[in-house]
């Protein structure tokens, strides 16, 4: 498999793009103060990485704000459950100058969905295996989480995603 399989494969994918206003309602509506710190996010200032600009709000797989989160963003909950296999989901805000350092997801099979919301002009993507993309507004990017992968915000603004992990 590829590193970036088509998102096109995915039956859930034009449903979730389909989504995308209603999604982006619920997100502004949040502000950024909703967001907190992303759990593994770090600095590695020596190796040109830091995390800490990483923020995120879950919606599933993990913490007791789940459920209060989701009754906040009924629609983009109702989105996610679209996803089948869903092991994860919620909003990752990258600030301006985020560099996340090569990693791997913890569970094999899974892949990753971004479905971009707000994306900066300026130097912002990321890379899975050898191959490298940029977000496209709207438009889903999927990625296989097992490979080593790295995004980066390099740009004029936040960068944010809704973020979906699924079984592939």
């Amino acid at each position: 498999m590829t590193a970036f399989p088509d998102p096109d494969e995915f039956a859930f994918v034009p449903a979730l793009e389909a989504c995308f206003e209603e999604i982006l309602l619920e997100l502004h509506a949040l502000g950024r103060d909703a967001f907190v710190d992303a759990p593994d996010a770090l600095s590695l200032p020596g190796e040109g990485y830091d995390e800490r600009g990483w923020r995120y709000f879950t919606l599933f797989g993990g913490g007791a704000q789940c459920g209060a989160n989701r009754r906040r963003c009924p629609k983009t909950t109702r989105a996610c459950m679209l996803v089948p296999e869903l092991v994860n989901a919620g909003f990752s805000l990258f600030r301006p100058g985020t560099r996340l350092a090569p990693h791997r997801g913890e569970l094999d099979g899974t892949l990753r969905c971004h479905l971009p919301l707000v994306v900066p002009r300026g130097d912002v993507g990321i890379r899975c295996g050898d191959e490298q993309r940029r977000w496209e507004r709207a438009r889903a990017l999927v990625f296989d989480d097992s490979r080593e992968h790295v995004a980066w915000n390099l740009g004029e603004g936040d960068r944010i995603v809704l973020l979906v992990t699924f079984r592939g």
